[in-house]
């Protein structure tokens, strides 16, 4: 079992929560006099706002940055409720989000990974605040106190690097201003809903300022696991999250700056849930029932330390990102349909410096240059017990365990990427990334086969686990756009992308290989940004052909010549990729329009890898959560009455049929769905209070987030129909 554990009295979590909430206690008596007012949604002029994305490692308005970027801003994030990463699901074209167990799975454009163990590495890269999180568990930290969401489709590995084949996805807070202001919210709902929400930002003179933050949420569980004949009596897919956030930033002057960050957070409750498939319904609580081998249980804690600093000198800027990043993870849960029962352990932790030199504009030529250094361990133990298991008779079971207290990693980077304006309407960009990534692991598993009452019938047998993976690549991005006008750009870009190889479990033989290869991807995108109408109107759209070599791919499996059940991952030789994306806002004089259109071909075109045991040949197969078409549309109103402002907002979500597993298994597929959501929001005056009514997937429809399962599938279920209302002030 895990020793690394934080003792409690010294919980990191809790003590960052006390000083977040004192911060806020002893700021809330200045913030009175300070309140200031804002105009209504009537007095406002109708125009699209106009945001500011760092994707290109630079401040630029998204609909000038050549790329295929969606940029969600705080202020849609809080109308809509977005409260995770998961709740990002639906609103990006080409972008599917769900969960497998504590781990956040991204899927952009066809391309994903369900490799969630400590030598899996995500397809999507996931940043806070630009520190990228290894772990997929971390992608899944609580939105709150966020200015916006950047998410970029397609390769990014120049910029981003390792392990962004599929895009990059980067939350960017709130940062301290020199101005006192404040909030609270508070949320109740179904399934004994609560969340609460503050923050406080303190200038403290005009070169100092700390915005502290934090965020509590819980809920009863949506799983019906509850099994007396295992003193199971709570239900799983439960929250009960504690969340807390502080920037300090000291900025004598506009040439020098330095921002610390502290943020942590606590997951705990009953924990994930799993069901059988097929679903017993696919609407409604009939869906979600479960008979648990054991109590699920989870305590996770996740922590935070980050410093940048920002010296403009002359034509340049020089930044300095470095990150500290720890969790542990103390999991006890059940498998749907088995006897199985298992207690997870790990400890991750992650340190990562950056440091990039950037022109700091006013000339043709903008650059960027840089290097990356990233290092991980870990320490891992997962317990396994009365695992029933096909390749034995109903009479027997399996006790199944890994202790792998060394895993490692590392990557270091140097990139560079520039643009050379020819014109004032015509630029060329090109970039170079070099990454060298290794991974190994030292550990051993074991495995007893034992009756049903855990009476051993065979001894225990113990396997060495040894490996050590080295890779390397150099990855690049020609890209060329123009400016039709003001308002309009057209661009073309070729890039390339790359993800680590690594291993999976079992010992490496002459008739059995249990590592994988790099995946490398190469996309060619054409695209077209325009604003009209007097900036009420802005449409997006790009088309997309990606070429993938030696695609990762992951499912549980046995180790060939045994009965032990792992993830095994494989590379699919060749997978080819096209679609397009269409992306429109248009504030109308009867209100505002929001649209996006997902259109995806994603299929193996060659997957009958030579090593597989048993063979397998998934060759036409389309890819995992890769629907053909998918879409949103909302409308959203806003009329004043009674001294504010009163906003309805309708969206409604369409997803056509997608697949869990590379061999298209039917019993793991999402059939095509709709869901819709629906917010009635009133907002006094200057913006002082608000108050608002919502529902979430009205439908009640139970869709498949994840699939999980020794052997036997079982689904991971995204949230069930719910409501609620919520109340804040802003001061």
């Amino acid at each position: 079992m895990n020793t690394h554990k934080q003792p409690k009295n010294i919980n990191p979590v809790k003590c960052l929560t006390m000083a977040v909430a004192a911060t806020l206690v002893s700021s809330g008596a200045y913030l009175g006099a300070n309140a200031q007012a804002t105009s209504t949604a009537a007095e406002k002029k109708q125009q699209i706002e106009i945001i500011l994305v760092t994707a290109q490692k630079r401040p630029e308005d998204v609909q000038k940055t050549p790329l295929a970027i969606t940029s969600v801003s705080g202020e849609d994030i809080a109308e809509q409720g977005i409260r995770t990463a998961r709740d990002l699901n639906g609103l990006i074209p080409n972008v599917v989000v769900n969960t497998n167990g504590t781990a956040t799975e991204f899927t952009i454009r066809g391309i994903t990974s369900t490799n969630n163990t400590e030598v899996g590495n995500p397809a999507v890269g996931f940043h806070l605040d630009g520190v990228y999180l290894a772990r997929p568990d971390a992608a899944g930290l609580a939105l709150f106190d966020i200015e916006r969401v950047e998410v970029l489709r397609g390769p990014q590995g120049t910029l981003y690097g390792r392990n962004a084949t599929a895009g990059a996805i980067n939350v960017i807070t709130n940062k301290p201003k020199n101005k006192l202001e404040g909030s609270v919210m508070v949320g109740v709902g179904n399934y004994n809903s609560k969340r609460t929400e503050a923050m406080i930002n303190a200038p403290f003179s005009d070169v100092f300022a700390i915005r502290a933050a934090l965020a509590i949420e819980k809920h009863d569980g949506y799983m019906n696991s509850k099994n007396p004949l295992v003193g199971a009596d709570k239900n799983t897919d439960d929250a009960n999250t504690f969340a807390a956030r502080i920037h300090a930033l000291y900025k004598p002057n506009k040439d020098f700056s330095i921002l610390l960050t502290a943020d942590s957070m606590n997951a705990g409750g009953y924990g994930y849930g799993t069901t059988k498939l097929p679903l017993a319904s696919t609407s409604g609580d009939a869906g979600r029932v479960v008979q648990a081998s054991q109590q699920a249980n989870t305590d996770n804690d996740y922590r935070g330390y980050s410093a940048e600093a920002n010296w403009t000198f002359g034509p340049a800027t020089l930044t300095y990102l470095g990150s500290r990043r720890e969790s542990t993870r103390n999991e006890a849960n059940y498998s749907a349909g088995n006897t199985a029962r298992t207690q997870f352990n790990s400890s991750p932790s992650q340190t990562s410096h950056e440091l990039r030199l950037a022109s700091a504009g006013g000339s043709a030529l903008m650059w960027v240059v840089g290097a990356y250094t990233f290092e991980e361990t870990n320490n891992v133990t997962l317990i396994g017990s009365l695992i029933n298991s096909p390749a034995l008779p109903p009479t027997l079971r399996v006790n199944q365990s890994f202790f792998q207290p060394d895993v490692r990693a590392k990557a270091n980077a140097l990139f560079g990427q520039s643009t050379f304006a020819f014109t004032d309407k015509l630029n060329f960009t090109a970039g170079l990334r070099s990454t060298r990534d290794t991974t190994s692991r030292v550990g051993l598993s074991t495995q007893t086969i034992t009756l049903t009452n855990q009476t051993p019938v065979t001894p225990t047998t113990r396997t060495i686990n040894n490996a050590s993976v080295s890779s390397s690549k150099v990855n690049w991005r020609l890209g060329v756009d123009y400016s039709m006008d003001k308002s309009t750009l057209f661009y073309a870009s070729a890039a390339t992308g790359y993800k680590a190889g690594s291993f999976f479990d079992g010992v490496k033989t002459a008739t059995f290989d249990n590592t994988f290869k790099p995946e490398n991807v190469t996309t060619y995108e054409l695209g077209l940004k325009m604003r009209g109408f007097d900036g009420t109107l802005q449409t997006n759209v790009a088309l997309f052909k990606s070429d993938y070599k030696d695609l990762q791919v992951s499912f549980r499996g046995l180790v060939p010549g045994s009965i032990s059940v792992v993830t095994v991952t494989q590379n699919a030789a060749k997978a080819g990729i096209t679609g397009a994306e269409f992306e429109s806002r248009w504030l109308s004089p009867i209100g505002r329009f929001d649209l996006s259109l997902a259109l995806l071909d994603a299929k193996y075109d060659s997957y009958n890898p030579p090593n597989a045991n048993p063979p397998v040949n998934f060759t036409g197969n389309r890819l995992i959560k890769s629907p053909r078409v998918s879409g949103n549309l909302a409308y959203q109103y806003s009329w004043y009455l009674l001294g504010g402002d009163i906003t309805a907002r309708l969206s409604s979500f369409y997803s056509a049929k997608y697949y869990h597993r590379p061999d298209n298994l039917e019993l793991a597929s999402q059939p095509s769905y709709t869901r819709t959501d629906v917010a009635l929001t009133y907002t006094a005056d200057k913006d002082v209070w608000y108050v608002q009514a919502y529902g979430k997937n009205l439908e009640n429809r139970n869709v498949i987030a994840g699939i999980g399962g020794l052997l036997a599938p079982n689904a991971f279920l995204a949230p069930p129909r719910t409501f609620g209302a919520r109340v804040g002030m802003k001061f």
